[in-house]
This record gives structure tokens, sequence and C-alpha cells, in this order.
């Protein structure tokens, strides 16, 4: 039988779903720390692959950000330990040459281990941690760039196409700033989307469902957002009626994942860029 890698990732990523089906929302990307990085090349991972290490981390307790596959980890020094088990991510090669005008790319599979799983893996420097109080200058800076108009008031957070909006409850209304911070840059990723910015339209991927495709990539894209800015993911207040669409969704559409992943990393990109460097 052939190896189906974006099955394999969709499964894992539906058993995930499923766990938070049963009450306390569990899903990876609601966590604090950084984006997975690459341990000997320092380069963060994108889209599924963040997702699936994401995955892999929380099963398994990792709090380490860094990767790397069994030969890079030995080109650091270091030893992946007997009997541990690897986190799939994936790498696209490219079929046909310069000259061939069907030049296409299929995903292949990789294996990456976390720095935890590892003897001898460098000592990771201190960083410092994020904070309520260091939201304000930091978070307000990167959405003060963005441009959106955003109104504040009422006691529902959603992006309004026809007014190219997005409304929020005031940020008292939130359990945490992170919580505030999260629901925002959930908005921020549906406002990414507008026909004047990445035109995002999933209707013609999806079709019917597409609704829950553009809830799922705003879900992501808030988790890469955070991550990025170093900030603690934490659930849009509706995410709890979207687990079971998105349930639907990975199980009738393998590749699905792969899609909201990508989009959800294409935003964060193309938000995180309007900043000044």
């Amino acid at each position: 039988m052939t190896f189906d890698i974006h099955q394999a990732i969709t499964n894992t990523i539906i058993a995930t779903l499923k766990a938070g089906e049963a009450g306390d929302w569990l899903c990876p990307w609601h966590r604090s720390g950084g984006l997975p990085r690459n341990a000997l090349t320092g380069k963060t991972y994108r889209g599924i692959n963040t997702v699936s290490l994401w995955v892999g981390a929380k099963a398994a307790g990792y709090a380490d950000d860094r990767w790397a596959t069994y030969k890079q980890w030995a080109e650091l020094g270091a030893q992946v330990r007997k009997g541990e088990r690897s986190t799939l991510v994936v790498f696209f090669k490219e079929l046909g040459d310069e000259d061939d005008e069907r030049r296409r790319f299929v995903a292949r599979a990789s294996y990456a281990f976390n720095a935890a799983q590892v003897d001898g893996a460098p000592i990771l420097d201190a960083e410092a941690a994020s904070t309520e109080m260091m939201i304000p200058g930091s978070f307000d800076r990167f959405v003060a760039a963005t441009g959106a108009r955003i109104t504040h008031g009422g006691g529902a957070a959603f992006y309004q196409p026809s007014q190219d909006r997005i409304v929020m409850p005031n940020q008292a209304a939130f359990r945490t700033t992170h919580g505030y911070a999260s629901t925002l840059a959930h908005e921020l990723t549906h406002w990414s989307g507008h026909a004047n910015r990445l035109n995002r339209d999933l209707s013609g991927r999806f079709r019917s469902q597409a609704y829950a495709a553009e809830e799922l990539v705003a879900e992501l894209g808030s988790a890469f957002l955070m991550a990025e800015l170093g900030l603690a993911s934490e659930p849009h207040p509706t995410h709890a009626s979207y687990i079971a669409s998105w349930i639907q969704l990975l199980r009738d559409d393998s590749r699905a994942i792969f899609t909201a992943a990508s989009a959800a990393s294409r935003a964060a990109h193309y938000l995180t860029g309007l900043s000044p460097r």
C-alpha cells in the first residue's frame, strides 16, 4: 500500500480535534511559545509543518520549539535517543526540468525529532517570556501597521466584508489580554482575505464547506501570528461551534488541512509584512 502523507497528517489532526470535541479545547495551536524552527538552519517551519509539529509537541509534552531530522541532529553533535518516535513533516520535490511546462511539486515525507528527544542538543539561549504587560506595545504596533478599520463595542467579534471593518468587544470583556489579542488576530486573518488584499476565495475549492474552511484558516492564522509575535494563543470565542464542521471537512478531503495551513501562513506573512522593519 502506498504511503499517503496527506492522509497520515490529516488523521492525526482529526484525532486532536475529536479530543477537543469532548469538552476542553485541546488543539495544539492554542499555546504559548514560538513557531517551531529547524535546529540546524534556524529557519521556522511554515504551513502544514507548523501544525504537524505543534500536534507532535502537544501529544508528547515538548516545550522546546527546536526540531531537526536524525541526520541534522548528528551534524549538530547530538544523538537521537534509541526508541524515540519521529514527527512527520513535509517537503515538496519539484518534478520536471526548467523547460518543462508541466512541472509540478510532489509532497514527500520527512521525519523530525524534538530537542527533548536527543542527547547533546545545544543549550537553548534564554528568551524573554511573553507577559500580559508586553502586549500593549508590540501587539498594538502590529495592529496599527495593518491599517485595518476596527470598531469596538458590542458582545461579538467579527469581520464585516461589506464594510471592510472588524468589530470587536471592548478589551475588558475578555478574560485575558492574550484572549483579546488572539481574537483580533483571528479577525485580522479574515480581513487579509479581502479582494483588495489577498483575494482569498475558498468557495471554488471547498464549495459548501468554504465557510468552515475560512474559519479554520482564521484560527490557524491567529495562532501563527501570536507565535511569531511571542504571545500566547487562545481560542476564538466561537471556536467550539466549528469543531464538528472542521472534522467533517478533513474527513471529506485529506488535503484540506494543507490548503488551510498554507492560506493561514500566507495571511500571517502578509499581515506581519505590513509592519515597518
